[in-house]
């Protein structure tokens, strides 16, 4: 009787064991668009179990007890899902969809100016002229810091690499750049010119440059290397072209520079330009004069530059005049065991160079086509020089 007694109580609570242990979870996971999510983690607090769903987003587990569970359900890239469960039945089946992980963001507009740069290259095509696969270099003298009152070639060509560079004055009356080991004198190896046409004595037969543009009144100087020649002239240095400034685009607008420095030299630049019914002006006189570092040095220089112009639609025509004129004393008279202590005194105050320098030019340019355009310069140069003075043996 006492065994029938046991075995029924062991029925009973093997029973009641199974109906506590044999809950079931299951369920799917899917995102916004009722794609299974695979891959997705449910965690199951506090049993600590760590499930994982399927290629299809289904997950099942066995054997909870009945009672009250935490589910978390989370993957990369959604967002997370907390809930509460209580288990009653035998099974329990559960559905999670998951939104991705994505915000409006408010516009966020960034303005900052463009850095300027005194450096750039010319582009393949500038005009009429073909630049492509020639090494080219732009100086644009408005970012350029430097003298411009006395034509400082150290400080306005210090970006280019490989030119030599003479000072045989203080007051940039001759420029001297030489590239490539080619000798600086008088930037005879470059072909110089002024917006286009040539500026020195004579490009083929005696290429030295005694006139340089003033640098207040430039707008950019280009320089091509080497190649140029085949398509400029025979320099070896290349071309070296100065574009002045445009005229304005209001009807008058002044400038005016006076610089003053030591060994009292001084400098004024004044420029008057504008635009009236399409019919540009443009001029300027700069005046500058003083007396070198060493004794008898002295200068005097005058510029002026007029430029008229007019737009006709597929037709624009300038014309313009440059007149330059300086009077240059050259220090002299010292052997060459003498400068070190005597660098400054000069025994001959007769040496003087003087430079008349007259330019005139014609610029036609006629847009054919939209593809075809011609530039037409015609331009003259009336020059001359005179020295006077005695280089030989100081006792002479």
């Amino acid at each position: 009787m006492k065994n029938l007694f046991a075995l029924l109580f062991l029925l009973v609570f093997l029973g009641a064991a199974d109906r506590l242990c044999a809950q079931q979870l299951f369920g799917t996971v899917q995102d916004e668009a009722h794609e299974a999510v695979s891959e997705a983690s449910i965690f199951i607090n506090p049993t600590g179990r760590l499930l994982h769903t399927d290629r299809h987003g289904r997950f099942e587990t066995q054997k909870l007890l009945e009672g009250k569970y935490q589910i978390t359900v989370f993957k990369e890239g959604y967002t997370r899902i907390d809930t509460l469960v209580e288990l009653r039945q035998s099974s329990m089946q559960l559905a999670f969809r998951l939104t991705a992980l994505s915000s409006t963001l408010e516009t966020v507009v960034v303005e900052a100016e463009q850095e300027q740069s005194a450096m750039r290259s010319l582009r393949k095509v500038e005009g009429t002229a073909i630049y492509a696969a020639k090494k080219t270099e732009v100086i644009q003298l408005e970012q350029v810091l430097a003298n411009k009152a006395s034509n400082n070639a150290r400080q306005i060509y210090k970006g280019i690499a490989g030119l030599n560079i003479w000072e045989t004055d203080g007051a940039g009356l001759q420029l001297n750049i030489g590239a490539r080991g080619l000798d600086p004198i008088r930037s005879s190896n470059f072909n110089t010119r002024q917006n286009g046409y040539d500026i020195s004595a004579d490009a083929l037969g005696y290429p030295e440059s005694y006139y340089t543009p003033p640098t207040q009144a430039l707008k950019r100087i280009e320089i091509v290397r080497g190649a140029a020649s085949l398509q400029y002239g025979p320099q070896f240095g290349g071309l070296l072209n100065f574009v002045f400034k445009e005229p304005a685009k209001k009807v008058l607008a002044l400038e005016s520079e006076q610089s003053i420095g030591s060994n009292r030299f001084f400098s004024t630049f004044n420029r008057v330009s504008g635009t009236i019914s399409g019919f540009g002006y443009s001029a300027f006189l700069q005046h500058k004069q003083g007396d070198a570092w060493r004794a008898n040095s002295e200068f005097e220089q005058q510029t002026a530059y007029l430029s008229l112009e007019k737009d006709l639609g597929k037709l624009e025509l300038r014309a313009e005049y440059t007149y330059m004129q300086y009077l240059a004393q050259q220090a002299g008279g010292l052997l060459d065991f003498e400068f070190p202590g005597m660098a400054q005194e000069s025994k001959r105050n007769r040496n003087w160079f003087k430079v008349n320098w007259n330019l005139a030019a014609l610029h036609a340019d006629v847009q054919i086509s939209e593809k075809t355009k011609l530039n037409n310069r015609s331009f003259v140069l009336s020059a001359e020089r005179a020295a006077l003075g005695e280089l030989g043996p100081i006792n002479r």
